[in-house]
């Protein structure tokens, strides 16, 4: 989904202001260890807006809806992969890929899962910061968020608001209250069915400061967690 003039402006903007009020932002936080899991560039976006280290290595990429709900369910053990080169042409969404503009982004593999490292030159440097920032990632500390796009369908809404972790939020197109932990996002970034974007508001439609002041909550334990 390409952004309009307006958005445009008010995310060069929002950049811009950020490094004056981080402290101010940070200040409100109970706790600044946590590790945010999301399935697009949003965990970077919140990261950035309190000037914290990014503490989890999603950020400047994007996961299938398929592939992100895996990766929740077996979180500890996906990380435990190795990260290998995926050619486009042997992605099962080569033609949505190229489609998009997207033929030379790099493409990850972490098992089963395709990772599309959106804002990255190469898949060297990709690889190099996924594995620094998954060093860093606090297990005891860990949230959730995931959004209605790419290839997401009921199976996938249900699948995530099943996940055992409690530290989770859903952004949804509709009203959702059935799942739980839904998040109606602003219908002006919905097309064709789906959130198109989501890291310009990523903090306009709930209390995110609240959200990242829950109680920490330990990943897994050992479990699967759907």
């Amino acid at each position: 989904m390409k952004l309009g003039i307006t958005d445009k402006a008010y995310k060069r903007l929002d950049e811009a202001t950020t490094p004056f009020f981080t402290k101010t932002r940070r200040n409100r936080l109970e706790r600044t260890g946590f590790s945010i899991i999301s399935n697009n560039c949003w965990a970077g976006s919140v990261y950035r807006y309190y000037g914290l280290p990014y503490q989890s290595p999603t950020a400047g990429l994007y996961f299938f809806a398929p592939d992100y709900i895996k990766l929740c369910g077996d979180f500890r053990r996906y990380m435990s992969l190795s990260l290998e080169p995926l050619d486009i042409v042997d992605s099962p969404h080569r033609d949505e890929l190229v489609a998009k503009g997207q033929r030379d982004v790099p493409l990850g593999l972490l098992g089963d899962i395709e990772v599309v490292f959106l804002h990255y030159p190469s898949f060297e440097e990709a690889r190099e910061k996924w594995e620094r920032r998954a060093s860093r990632i606090n297990y005891d500390d860990v949230f959730f968020k995931f959004s209605e796009m790419n290839h997401c369908g009921e199976a996938e809404l249900g699948a995530f608001s099943r996940l055992r972790h409690r530290n989770k939020v859903l952004f949804t197109v509709e009203d959702r209250p059935d799942l739980g932990c839904s998040v109606r996002f602003g219908r002006r970034y919905v097309a064709n069915g789906e959130i198109g974007n989501d890291t310009v508001a990523f903090r306009r439609y709930f209390d995110l400061t609240g959200w990242l002041n829950s109680p920490p909550e330990k990943y897994g334990g050992g479990r699967r967690e759907l």
